[in-house]
């Protein structure tokens, strides 16, 4: 057996003669092609990474040494079939292989490196040429040449679960853009951070991002709801694999196929047009593999929680031109609030079609229904204030008991179409149809009464159908890589068309008074809904979008970089109000917006890149609102400067990003001065808010088996202009000035705890106001929750019972010190919501 110390000098000292050199492990047993076996090879040289290789599978690899000199691979962890774990450790470098035999290799220069490398048989010399059918002089099988776009989509899955560090996101740019060349922050939440903290929701993992504080009370909610920068994010901040998509917010995703959540701070309308300011949070779920992998696993937790997930994906044919994917979910539980249950169920079924070299074809589709009960507020005494009585329980729930319901559903389906005209211009074109369904009856707290015991209630529902919503989203892109005056540019042209529809025809939407309740010995027995409604009222929405923008990204110089961006919308909102509403019974609107973005990086040296950048953003207000003029009011206008840092260290094994910001938004709507005008609900145009902080976000993956993710904000926002002077100079509500968050896992490598992992953090909220309403101001007081977690992972012998590869356990601690803290408020009087008690979570997991 050569010795790796010769071969590793050799590579090098051949490197600049163009020679090559045959890696061979001569007495080493030779791994069969097409086994699976496991692969530890870290980021490094790809010489030296090619020479593990040869050492883990006896392959003998001709390797051109001209081309590997300087060219650093990725490295590749876990169970592979030689091929697959090949094709990963080329991903990137320009260079192909080609199997000579059955384990002889030869690399060489290549269009584009292959992402289904198993497809590669013995006897093909070259690889395959898209226009001679595929087959070699001789007739046997070719090489199946993947486009180069699906090719980086498998590599980003595949770094997304081994590592917390992510080095592209396509979010703010809609380009394949590495992080360090954006000049916007934007942080990326990975798959492997996703499972090792074990989020069953996607507050959980948004947490680890700075500048986020939740909106969401605890994990029962049936909404997704956040702040980002100070400002709201749920409705209109919300996109699926860059689609707009409301119904995410409106249901309460579940992580369960997700691949990676990248946020995207600031306002965002020159890619993704009308919305809050704060940014975007895109959710990019988990698409197929071209190698067979399945996993199963069972989650036992407190609160009678009961739940599994199945994942299975791989080639649905011999040459891997046709992938799949299924993900499903299933989940039963209640939650610490009474009656409050939290059951899930979803299942996604995904299909790509490799239709040539160039063109890929992917169509996904949705289930997924969540059924709970709408968690309703607490008084603020009892909770953050004394209370006469005593503090308030948990557990309270101010809702209807058993006779209350708040179910939906969401069907989802849509395609992603992309083709590669060349090497430098591609196109894309992705489309999804949405259909939400919402059954709900609910009600909650008026006031408190001076016995500091008994709440005044209301109900409100659709008691007599479904409200369904239908929401259409297209987007094309064209693509293309070109240099002019010497200068590269990225160019970057498209159009979006929306059309979003709330029709509960079928609906009347009514509300009524309902029982008292006493809050220290309350009875849920009694029909709260036996009083008479007192409003109904039918309703029927449409929103209609168009859009078109341009982008060009310039490198002026190799280490200054330019991003110039602009976007046009034209806007249509109309509604219908029935007749009891107080609004006329038809409004319409339409708006116009114009969204410009700049932006520079200057790269001092290649690891660490400074970077600048201004926006603007847009949202209509409702066509609804009432105007005493007569005259629509104009869409709420967001400005946004912002000054930053990105560095990657140790091999991109390290990321850290520091950003300063200043956020303006405008045109908010405010109750008429004329106090008799704002009893009939007219309002005026003056409102102005503005935020402005500071945040850093850390995530790392220092050592084998050790991974770090960090943030901390401090956020300055406040209402700068009013009606109401007494509003002027407060702060926002549920906006803390800080918040650090901190969580690190490791894993032992060797010796005898080999296979054992543990993790743990901590979460820290500063205190806040509840809201800038009301007739007193009431303080939220901060907290620090502290999460733990334990785990075993072991791979099995081959043969095994079960015909498992691995088996992994892990159990998750959410709030280890079991806390008593206020999560979310939405008044100064009866909207208080506690966060989550001390919550365990035990995981089984098989991998095939």
């Amino acid at each position: 057996m050569r010795r790796t110390g010769l071969i590793v000098a050799m590579v090098f000292f051949m490197g600049g003669t163009g020679a090559s050199i045959t890696l061979a492990q001569d007495a080493m047993p030779v791994v069969k092609s097409g086994s699976t076996v496991e692969f530890d090879i870290p980021p490094q040289s790809l010489g030296t990474a090619l020479n593990a290789f040869a050492e883990r599978t006896g392959w003998q690899i001709s390797v051109p040494t001209d081309k590997t000199a300087g060219i650093d691979s990725p490295g590749v962890t876990g169970p592979h079939t030689p091929e697959s774990a090949l094709g990963a450790l080329l991903a990137g470098s320009g260079l192909v292989y080609v199997l000579t035999d059955a384990s002889s290799i030869t690399v060489m220069p290549g269009a584009a490196p292959l992402a289904a490398p198993a497809v590669v048989g013995p006897g093909s010399a070259v690889p395959a040429d898209p226009a001679d059918g595929g087959l070699s002089a001789n007739g046997k099988t070719k090489p199946v040449k993947v486009p180069e776009i699906l090719v980086k989509d498998v590599k980003h899955r595949d770094d997304d679960t081994k590592s917390y560090v992510a080095e592209e996101a396509s979010t703010a740019m809609r380009t394949d853009t590495p992080i360090r060349d954006t000049p916007q922050s934007i942080q990326v939440i990975t798959r492997k951070v996703i499972e090792e903290q074990r989020a069953i929701r996607l507050d959980t993992a948004l947490q680890n991002v700075s500048g986020i504080f939740t909106g969401v009370s605890n994990s029962a909610d049936v909404n997704d709801a956040w702040f980002i920068r100070g400002f709201p994010a749920n409705n209109n901040n919300i996109v699926r694999n860059g689609l707009f998509d409301p119904n995410s917010a409106q249901t309460a995703s579940d992580p369960y196929n997700i691949q990676r959540l990248e946020v995207l701070k600031g306002p965002s309308s020159v890619m993704y047009g009308l919305g809050d300011p704060g940014g975007i949070i895109n959710i990019v779920t988990r698409k197929p593999l071209p190698d067979a992998a399945y996993s199963a696993n069972v989650t036992l937790g407190n609160f009678n929680l009961y739940r599994s997930e199945l994942d299975a994906t791989g080639p649905l044919n011999v040459d891997k031109t046709l992938l799949y994917r299924l993900t499903v979910v299933g989940q039963k539980a209640d939650s610490f609030i009474d009656y409050a249950n939290r059951d899930v169920v979803g299942i996604t079924p995904v299909v790509t079609w490799l239709m040539g070299s160039r063109t890929t074809l992917t169509v996904e589709g949705e289930y997924f229904r969540r059924w709970t009960q709408r968690i309703t507020g607490l008084p603020a005494q009892g909770t953050v204030l004394p209370n006469i009585n005593g503090p308030l329980p948990r557990s309270l729930f101010t809702g209807m008991g058993d006779f209350g319901r708040n179910d939906r559903t969401v069907y989802r389906i849509g395609y992603d179409l992309s083709h590669q005209f060349n090497n430098n211009w591609s196109i894309r074109n992705t489309y999804r149809y949405s259909i939400q369904e919402i059954d709900q009856i609910n009600g909650g707290p008026l006031g408190l009464l001076p016995d500091q015991r008994t709440i005044t209630r209301f109900w409100a529902g659709s008691d007599t159908g479904l409200s369904r919503s239908h929401y259409h989203d297209m987007i094309t892109n064209l693509i293309g890589h070109f240099r002019l005056l010497e200068m590269d540019h990225t160019l970057l042209t498209g159009f979006e068309l929306r059309e979003q529809r709330f029709n509960p025809l079928q609906n009347t939407q009514r509300r009524g008074p309902s029982l008292d309740l006493d809050l220290f010995a309350p009875n849920y027995s009694i029909n709260p809904y036996s009083a008479p409604f007192f409003s109904s009222n039918r309703f029927d929405q449409a929103q209609k979008v168009a859009a078109a923008y341009i982008q060009d990204q310039v490198a002026l110089l190799p280490n200054l970089k330019f991003v110039g961006a602009i976007r046009f919308d034209y806007v249509h909102q109309w509604g219908r109000n029935g007749p009891y509403a107080s609004n006329p019974p038809e409004q319409n609107s339409d708006d116009t917006g114009i969204s410009p973005r700049l932006g520079l990086v200057y790269q001092p040296i290649e690891p660490v890149s400074l970077y600048t950048s201004w926006m603007r953003g847009f949202l209509p207000n409702d066509p609804g609102a009432f105007n005493p003029g007569g005259a629509l009011f104009e869409p709420q206008r967001s400005t946004q400067y912002e000054v930053g840092i990105k560095t990657f260290f140790l091999q991109n094994r390290l990321s850290a990003s520091l950003a300063w910001y200043h956020l303006t938004r405008e045109n908010l709507l405010t109750p008429d001065p004329d106090p008799s005008l704002a009893a009939q609900n007219f309002q005026v145009q003056t409102g102005e808010q503005r935020s402005q902080g500071i945040e850093f976000d850390v995530t790392a993956s220092l050592a084998a088996g050790w991974n770090v993710i960090a943030s901390y904000s401090y956020t300055d926002a406040e209402v700068t202009k009013d009606n109401d002077l007494a509003l002027v100079n407060k702060r926002l509500g549920m906006i803390p000035y800080n918040k650090a968050t901190l969580w690190s896992t490791y894993h032992f490598q060797e010796g005898p705890l080999a296979g054992f992992g543990l993790g743990g953090g901590v979460i820290g909220y500063g205190k806040m106001n509840a809201a800038i309403f009301g007739a007193n101001q009431v303080e939220v007081p901060g907290y620090v929750i502290a999460n733990a977690a334990l785990y075993y992972n072991h791979d099995m012998q081959a043969g095994n019972w079960l015909g498992a590869k691995q088996v992994n356990v892990a159990v998750n601690l959410h709030n280890l010190l079991d806390q008593r803290y206020v999560a979310q408020a939405f008044n100064t009087t009866t909207g208080f919501f506690f966060g989550d008690p001390r919550t365990v979570l035990a995981t089984v997991g098989l991998r095939f």
